[in-house]
């Protein structure tokens, strides 16, 4: 049983989501103390427990603005990417909080007629199990599965309306996110819908050559229920594989 409430705004008409949360959080000039330290500075998702109200300030800002998705502030809060600060034992505190914080602010703004949804964001982990350099694709694919469960697991049991696997740059990463993120549906017992954007170059391809084609016939046979593209080369030269999709894809396109 899927909790459908983002789906089912999302059929009645388009929703906004909200801008680039990590260039927001740069121009608040946050100083390494806000941090919670040297170590820190710059981990922008560790901001949800150093400093709260400076993540919680540019969630309402977007949603002053109009936006009617927000996502939360843990692009970057897998157990892999976080190691690099030491905070690999903090991801699942991390993410709750992060999505604890989102639905409190989503709330303050919602309305009967127009309710506002919380995103739980799942970047990529760094690593590229499909490429064949020796340093990143080091991971079993079990191995990164259970990465993305970790943290999808503790962004449902934050309050996420939605998960999203974002800035994709690895097919066969997204499927052990996918997995992953079914994984923790089942551990957790909720079930939310599923958004996925991949990133393509200037040429339409992803990182390891992957058209919108291939992206499109692999994905839309997976249990998603929303597919999209993200970041990277802006919007004039995503237009091509938009337009790809839009004719093609059998899915809400974001």
């Amino acid at each position: 049983h899927t909790n459908r409430a983002y789906l089912d705004a999302l059929a009645a008409r388009i929703l906004v989501f909200d801008g680039a949360l990590g260039t927001n959080l740069q121009r608040l000039e946050l100083t390494a103390e806000d941090f919670g330290g040297e170590r820190y500075a710059g981990c922008n998702d560790y901001l949800v427990l150093q400093k709260p109200a400076a993540v919680e300030s540019v969630h309402a800002a977007f949603l002053e603005a109009g936006c009617d998705v927000i996502e939360t502030c843990t692009f970057r809060a897998n157990r892999l990417t976080m190691a690099e600060y030491g905070l690999e034992d903090d991801v699942p505190e991390i993410n709750r909080a992060a999505a604890a914080l989102a639905r409190g602010v989503a709330a303050r703004f919602s309305t009967p007629e127009r309710p506002r949804f919380v995103a739980g964001s799942l970047g990529p982990s760094g690593k590229l199990p499909s490429s064949s350099d020796p340093e990143l694709s080091q991971i079993h694919f079990e191995e990164l599965a259970d990465v993305f469960r970790e943290q999808a697991a503790a962004l449902i049991g934050g309050g996420c309306d939605l998960l999203l696997i974002e800035t994709s740059q690895d097919l066969l990463e997204v499927k052990a996110a996918i997995m992953g993120v079914r994984h923790a549906f089942a551990e957790t017992g909720v079930r939310l819908p599923l958004q996925v954007q991949v990133t393509l170059d200037v040429s339409g391809r992803m990182l390891l050559g992957t058209d919108v084609a291939a992206v499109l016939a692999a994905l839309e046979r997976m249990p998603v229920d929303v597919l999209g593209l993200n970041c990277s080369t802006g919007p004039e030269h995503m237009q091509a594989a938009l337009a790809y999709l839009g004719e093609r894809c059998t899915l809400p396109l974001s």
